[in-house]
C-alpha cells in the first residue's frame, strides 16, 4: 500500500508584491529580476519590491512574448488573492466603474419612460383623431333617443314574433298570421275615412213592424 503523497506547500510572510497570495506550491523568488517590466505587465502605477509567487513569474514571461504594440496586460491579478484584512491599493478605480453603471441604468429607465409616457399619448389621442364620426354617433343617439321618448312603449304582452307591427292612416295595429288585427289605443286614432266605413257597413236597426212580426 502506497500512502498517499501530500503536495508541498511554499509559504510568504509578506506574500506575493503582485498577486498577496501567501502560500503556493511553488517557491517564492525575488522580485528585483522582473521589476523593470512590472508596470506594463500588470498596469501598476507604483513599484512593487518583495517577495514574487511562481504564478506572477509566467505571467511576466509570458508578456514579454507578446508582439510589439500590444497593450495587452495582467492588471486583473494585482491583489486578487488578498486575505480580507488587506487593503486594496485601487478604491477610486472600482467606484468609478460603479458610476458608470449607474449613469447607464439611469439612460435606460429615461427611456423606458419616454416610451411608455409616448404609448400612453398615442393611445389616448387615437378616439379624439375621428371627431366626425363621434359627433355623428351622438346625434344618431339623440335621434333614436327622441323616437323612444315620441313613441309609447309596446305592451309586454305583446309577442313581436307573432304580431307585426303595421301604420295605418289611423295610427299602429298590430296584425297576426292569420289575418287577426289588435289595436293599442295608446296608438290608434281613428279617422274620419274609418267612421264613415263603419256607418256604412253596420245594418239599419230593425223597424217596429218587423220586431212585431217576429213576436
Amino acid at each position: 500500500m502506497f500512502g498517499f503523497h501530500k503536495s508541498k506547500i511554499y509559504r510568504s510572510h509578506e506574500g506575493c508584491c503582485i498577486c498577496k497570495t501567501k502560500s503556493s506550491s511553488s517557491r517564492f523568488t525575488d522580485s528585483r529580476r522582473y521589476q523593470e517590466n512590472f508596470r506594463l505587465c500588470f498596469g501598476l502605477m507604483e513599484d512593487r519590491t518583495g517577495d514574487i509567487c511562481n504564478a506572477c513569474v509566467l505571467l511576466v514571461k509570458r508578456w514579454k512574448k507578446l508582439p510589439l504594440g500590444s497593450k495587452k496586460n495582467w492588471n486583473h491579478v494585482v491583489d486578487a488573492r488578498a486575505g480580507p484584512g488587506f487593503k486594496l491599493t485601487k478604491p477610486k478605480k472600482i467606484k468609478i466603474v460603479d458610476g458608470k453603471k449607474k449613469s447607464k441604468l439611469a439612460k435606460l429607465h429615461k427611456l423606458k419612460r419616454q416610451n411608455s409616457d409616448a404609448h400612453s399619448t398615442t393611445s389616448s389621442a387615437s378616439p379624439s383623431q375621428s371627431p366626425s364620426y363621434s359627433n355623428h354617433s351622438d346625434e344618431g343617439s339623440d335621434i333614436e333617443s327622441k323616437r323612444r321618448h315620441s313613441s309609447p312603449a309596446v305592451l309586454s304582452f305583446i309577442d313581436l314574433t307573432y304580431w307585426k307591427r303595421q301604420k295605418v292612416c289611423c295610427g299602429i295595429i298590430y296584425k297576426g298570421r292569420f289575418g287577426e288585427v289588435m289595436i293599442d289605443s295608446r296608438m290608434f286614432k281613428p279617422c274620419c275615412s274609418a267612421k264613415k266605413s263603419t256607418t256604412l257597413s253596420q245594418p239599419p236597426p230593425p223597424s217596429l213592424q218587423e220586431l212585431k212580426e217576429e213576436w
